[in-house]
């Protein structure tokens, strides 16, 4: 089936240096963005160590058994903060859905639905949320915060001017219940780039001294049909005097900002790495800077250092350090990077100084983004949409090169034997996105392929250059019954690249999770259902607490051994496997180990990868 098209988009790609390049229209937005400026709010994505960190709660609510003694109340128009487990209401044929809050409570929690409560862009909507009076007069001399997971997203706040049409979401503490002290969180967000769940935290210790014996908790809304604002266990957390955070990492290997998981050997460039650290603490760090350390497939350190420059930040600030390395990977196998935050005050809590990033592996011919952080999640199509889907990723090259083939990962379902498939691609020259080539003839799914990464050869090559932006889609037809493809791995601010309903439109996807759509480079013909040389390695459930699964699927992989390495590199445990051929999937006890941080090393012939986990 032959569709050929062009499309010139409308939305950038954050970071890409082509500076007006098209991109597609925003569908969906889970990833973490960075539009937050200093001020008095913290917006935290909710990582495995913040969670675990061993801090004293004084207050807590997670509307599992309804508002308890809190208080709804409606000011204005008709939409009222009330309980749900379903979340904001979707309509059928929306181009934008909003997502369940992933609430770490998620039996119930709060929603105001504006667009589903509301009227009209013109009828302005206000209401309040009020906590009973709180007493925490077991905090006197902490420092705490009021802490709550949220989800928010709002309509294109530059497109609708009406009265009141512009999301304003406030949280307010008061030590009697009629004087607030009041901040604005959400301010200028849209719809793009959020975290889910996302945490606040908003230092009260100096709203509530010396006197902290009784406050009361508010959260207001004013705005006028918009999406609405989801929200679940709201705290009061002791924090500490001195703390910083890392909130987010890069790798950078390209022009166009992409981080990719697997690299071809002939496509390396420098490691080009950044960080983004807040202040978390109560009182002003000075001197805050980044160390950096890079390990070789060998585990020797190849390149350390620090970023050139330190700032201040008071609480809640937060800056980004980039590092330019001077160091390019050329030994082909996993890399690790280290980064920790560091100042002059130092830290009252390390845990959350440090984040070791593994999943970068230099390949003789692979192209990736996905990575296996968390169990794989079967794509059955775009939001609110039914019939074709196209689903793949971005990649743009050092040297002009030939992709020779595509691996995609056909989700393990019986419904996709017989499924046909297919291939295309397009580029993007920095003004518009243009058809390129596609696939003669569909492929249609065999029974051997569900789970597995099968190969589509390209049988003319397909060239690519250093100054193009490659999209690579793989697709399907029809509404099919269970998912046919799968993604994984969280590649945080970028997204999924794709095409709805309907051959004439290009789409972005927003998601952490990249699909597992691959490129061979430079590695010539190859033939239907030729697999790669580690095809899947996964680790789960991650954090663990009795047991971890170790699934893998190699290539008549010999002397196939498992091993599990402690934060120093030594091995606590081994486990050898023989020759693998195929798929499997192996139960690692931890019984005898402690809580911390370890690594699944999976070791044979081809080489070595590494996976991290968390025994809790």
């Amino acid at each position: 089936m032959k569709k050929i098209y062009s499309l010139a988009g409308s939305v950038l790609l954050s970071g890409f240096v082509f500076g007006q390049i098209s991109q597609q229209h925003a569908i969906y937005s889970f990833a973490n963005g960075e539009k937050y400026t200093p001020g008095a709010i913290t917006q935290i994505p909710m990582r495995t160590d913040l969670n675990s960190q061993d801090r004293t709660t004084y207050y807590t609510q997670n509307f599992d058994a309804g508002f308890g003694a809190w208080g709804a109340s409606i000011q204005s128009g008709t939409a009222p903060f009330k309980l749900t487990n379903t979340g904001h209401d979707n309509t059928t044929g929306n181009t934008f859905i909003i997502p369940t809050l992933m609430s770490s409570t998620p039996t119930q929690w709060v929603v105001l639905d504006s667009d589903a409560d509301g009227t009209s862009y013109s009828n302005a909507e206000a209401s309040k949320l009020t906590s009973n009076k709180i007493d925490l007069s077991a905090t006197t001399g902490q420092f705490v915060a009021l802490e709550f997971e949220q989800f928010f997203a709002e309509w294109d706040i530059n497109t609708y001017t009406n009265a009141g049409s512009e999301d304003h979401c406030y949280i307010a503490i008061s030590l009697d219940s009629s004087v607030w002290t009041e901040i604005e969180i959400n301010e200028g967000v849209g719809r793009e780039g959020r975290p889910n769940p996302e945490m606040i935290s908003w230092d009260i210790t100096d709203i509530i001294a010396p006197d902290n014996s009784e406050v009361w908790i508010r959260f207001r809304w004013e705005g006028a049909w918009n999406y609405g604002w989801q929200l679940d266990n709201v705290k009061i957390i002791d924090i500490n005097e001195k703390d910083l955070t890392i909130m987010d990492t890069y790798r950078g290997y390209n022009n166009a900002g992409l981080q990719y998981s697997m690299v071809p050997q002939i496509q390396a460039t420098e490691f080009q790495i950044g960080a983004i650290v807040r202040n978390t603490g109560h009182i002003d760090q000075t001197n805050i800077g980044i160390d950096f350390e890079i390990k070789d497939p060998s585990n020797t350190v190849v390149a350390s250092g620090s970023a050139s420059s330190t700032v201040t930040l008071a609480n809640s600030e937060q800056d980004t350090f980039w590092v330019a390395t001077g160091y390019t990977p050329d030994v082909l196998g996993n890399y690790t990077i280290t980064w920790t935050a560091t100042s002059v005050e130092g830290d009252d809590d390390l845990s959350d100084n440090t984040v070791i990033d593994d999943y970068f592996e230099l390949t003789e011919y692979t192209y990736a983004q996905d990575f296996a952080e968390g169990a794989a999640e079967g794509i059955t199509n775009w939001p609110l949409e039914t019939g074709e889907g196209r689903f793949g990723n971005l990649f743009n090259f050092q040297i002009a090169d030939e992709v020779s083939a595509i691996h995609v990962k056909i989700a393990n379902n019986s419904s996709n034997v017989g499924q046909p498939i297919f291939w295309e691609v397009y580029y993007n020259d920095g003004t518009a996105w243009t058809y390129m080539d596609q696939s003669a003839d569909d492929y249609e799914i065999q029974t051997a392929d569900l789970g597995q990464i099968i190969t589509l050869p390209l049988p003319d090559g397909i060239d690519v250059n250093e100054t193009d932006l490659y999209l690579f889609m793989v697709g399907h037809y029809g509404s099919p019954t269970d998912a046919i493809f799968e993604r994984q791995g969280d590649i945080g601010w970028s997204y999924i690249q794709g095409a709805v309903a309907g051959p004439d439109e290009l789409s972005s996807f927003f998601d952490r999770k990249a699909p597992i759509v691959r490129l061979r480079v430079g590695a010539g013909d190859v033939s239907v259902g030729e697999e790669t040389i580690t095809e899947y390695f996964a680790v789960y459930p991650n954090p663990a607490v009795d047991a971890v699964n170790v699934s893998l699927s190699l290539n008549a992989s010999e002397n196939t051994v498992i091993n599990v390495l402690d934060l120093t590199g030594k091995v606590v445990k081994t486990i050898g496997l023989g020759e693998v051929n195929g798929s499997k999937t192996v139960a690692v006890s931890l019984d005898e180990m402690n809580s911390g941080v370890y690594f699944i090393e999976l070791v044979n012939q081809n080489g070595r990868q590494v996976e991290k986990f968390v025994k809790k």
